[in-house]
């Protein structure tokens, strides 16, 4: 009887523990999540976007007048002064004569020489025919004095000898005029291009407009250069600011003061700016994936001491963070965990091991947190990263 007994308790024993087993089974699970609290600290509002460093004052000198530039002596990077000289220019050179130009310019020459005799020959005669009329005016000089000849006839012979002096100074004129063709036609002829240096006086010194450093050289070795052309870049490194490119609809809530964060430009420590300038006008950017953008230009001041960025140079990359928005001791959870319930936004709080949904109020946003307005106190738990594996009044535990 008694091991009858102990054999059916044993039995029904067993059947229990498969029953509460099979039960336990089938009971949901708890869920592991992530649990945050809600803290109260600073909060700020960004807008973050590429900027680049910018001289403020960029000067280009440029050649002030066609020539043959020398070597210049300095490179990107040296410091100069206001007022030395940076470029040296020479006049330009003339070009090697081709075979052509050569027998042209020799063809030249001939009928320079043959020109220059014909206007010697004609001197010669205007020369014979003024000695001719210079004695002939003064044998009827002296037979006028005398009473021999009429006055009209002394007076003619007067304006003969006048006539010849001036045929003979205009055929002496036309000697100087063949003879001067004749030097520009052996000019032609001649080689100057291996003319390297000229005289100190026929030189021209482009100083430098202000004092700093160089930081392009448009050409690096010697030439010709044209009228107008660009030489170098000069300007201070120390005079820099920031040029960030917006989008138009985040560029309207940024205005002239808003205070500007300046972080991965190289360092860990962050720098300081403040925005002088929303440019009025946009424009058209197509971005990374396609897409037509407008963007507006910003340009910052750098605000922090200069010993601390002073090894930022121009067309540095960094990130921008415009704060338009800041305060202290608000109530903030991370984004993550809010979610959507209808129009209202809401989050799930902890009580009792199990979850909680709860409305909440949100305020201002930023990328990675939430500003609570109501429906949440300080220190309360929720879900960092809630699911659709997460429902009213789920149970959970913390992730290990």
């Amino acid at each position: 009887m008694n091991n009858l007994m102990r054999r059916k308790l044993l039995i029904a024993g067993f059947i229990l523990i498969v029953i509460l087993l099979i039960v336990y089974g089938f009971l949901p699970k708890r869920q592991e999540v992530d649990l945050v609290s809600v803290q109260r600290g600073d909060f700020q509002v960004t807008i973050e976007e590429e900027g680049r460093t910018r001289l403020k004052q960029r000067f280009t000198v440029s050649a002030p007048t066609a020539g043959y530039m020398r070597r210049p002596d300095f490179k990107v990077g040296d410091t100069i002064k206001k007022g030395q000289t940076l470029v040296v220019l020479e006049p330009l050179r003339s070009q090697t004569l081709d075979p052509r130009s050569r027998v042209q310019a020799q063809s030249s020459i001939s009928a320079a020489q043959a020109a220059l005799e014909a206007a010697i020959e004609k001197e010669r005669a205007a020369a014979s025919d003024a000695e001719y009329v210079e004695k002939r005016l003064e044998r009827m000089s002296n037979l006028f004095s005398k009473g021999y000849i009429a006055k009209d006839q002394f007076e003619q012979t007067e304006t003969e000898a006048k006539k010849a002096r001036a045929y003979r100074l205009s055929a002496k004129a036309a000697v100087d005029m063949a003879r001067a063709d004749m030097e520009r036609a052996k000019t032609n002829l001649q080689n100057f291009a291996s003319v390297k240096t000229t005289g100190e006086h026929n030189l021209v010194y482009v100083p430098s407009p202000v004092s700093g450093s160089v930081f392009r050289l448009y050409r690096e070795s010697e030439g010709a250069v044209n009228v107008g052309e660009p030489l170098m870049d000069i300007g201070d490194q120390k005079d820099l600011e920031i040029r960030a490119e917006v989008l138009s609809s985040d560029a309207v809530k940024i205005k002239k003061g808003t205070p500007v964060l300046l972080k991965r430009w190289g360092q860990d420590e962050t720098l300081k700016g403040i925005v002088r300038v929303v440019e009025p006008a946009g424009f058209t950017k197509i971005s990374s994936l396609g897409v037509e953008e407008q963007r507006v230009l910003v340009i910052a001041d750098i605000t922090s001491e200069q010993e601390k960025w002073q090894a930022l140079g121009d067309g540095y990359r960094l990130e921008a963070h415009f704060i338009i928005w800041e305060n202290k001791n608000v109530l903030q959870i991370p984004a993550s965990a809010l979610f959507r319930l209808g129009d209202d936004w809401a989050v799930f709080t902890v009580e009792k091991g199990k979850a909680r949904r709860r409305l909440v109020e949100v305020g201002h946003r930023n990328g990675l947190a939430v500003e609570i307005i109501s429906g949440l106190n300080e220190n309360d738990k929720i879900i960092a990263y809630p699911d659709d594996s997460i429902s009213d009044k789920t149970r959970i535990k913390q992730k290990k």
